[in-house]
């Protein structure tokens, strides 16, 4: 099927917010115009009329961040209400137990998205500004959640995926990724242990909603405390976890 033609100045508006939110400080205007591959006076009359519009910001050094317009609406479209609301307790609880941050994530538009994010008096802190988006292949949420995909989504993601190396232990091989998949499938859980960051681990299972995975539940942890009794344990609170996050769905 042939894709239907998208509005271009649609696309150009929608690519300078998503660089503003992807990135990790406030981004001059002429960085923005270079990211979006426009001319600064085409990517200037967009980032004008949003930030008229409240959707851009901008700090005491002119520099841009997402406006309060941008935020209003997040909080409108949160499409994983039910979800986090039956995720806080367990995850709460799963972090206290395990003594570790927990991580709740979805697939979306091809794209891995923090739900909840759960901190522990552990070492271990997670940004929030979703570093995590293309890494299916070296975190535990993102091979959950490509084990539960369907054939035909696995390979549309597949084709303008790319296996990105974080660490020497970063899976960059299609053939290989697919045996963990596999391997994970049957056991029910998976372990990334320094593919995404040297030195942190992530363990996680499946959420699920009447038979279907709709999530990933992750405890994530310093790599030091990686031994076969903490992952057996680990495996367990997060099992129990996920099975009162779906106690907690409405019928």
């Amino acid at each position: 099927m042939s894709r239907k033609t998208l509005i271009q100045s649609v696309e150009r508006a929608l690519n300078i917010l998503e660089t503003v939110r992807d990135s990790k400080t406030p981004i001059r205007a002429i960085d923005i115009a270079k990211t979006v591959g426009l001319s600064s006076a085409a990517s200037n009359n967009i980032v004008r009329t949003l930030f008229e519009r409240g959707y851009l910001d901008q700090n005491e050094n002119g520099r841009y961040v997402l406006g309060g317009q941008a935020h209003l609406f997040g909080l409108a479209a949160d499409t994983w209400t039910e979800l986090r609301n039956a995720a806080r307790k367990p995850m709460i609880a799963l972090s206290n137990a395990t003594k570790s941050l927990s991580f709740l994530g979805v697939e979306y538009h091809s794209q891995i998205i923090a739900v909840n994010i759960v901190e522990s008096t552990g070492p271990v802190i997670i940004p929030r500004n979703q570093d995590w988006l293309n890494q299916f292949h070296s975190t535990a949420v993102g091979k959950i959640l490509l084990a539960a995909i369907t054939p035909e989504k696995y390979e549309k993601l597949k084709e303008n995926y790319k296996l990105e190396k974080f660490t020497d232990k970063t899976i960059t091989d299609w053939t290989e990724l697919e045996n963990d998949i596999s391997r994970i499938r049957s056991r029910g859980y998976a372990v990334s242990c320094d593919e995404s960051v040297f030195g942190i681990t992530s363990i996680a299972v499946p959420v699920c909603k009447k038979k279907e995975t709709i999530a990933a539940l992750s405890v994530v942890f310093s790599s030091y405390y990686l031994t076969k009794e903490f992952k057996e344990n680990a495996i367990s609170k997060l099992k129990l976890a996920s099975a009162e996050m779906t106690d907690g769905f409405s019928e």
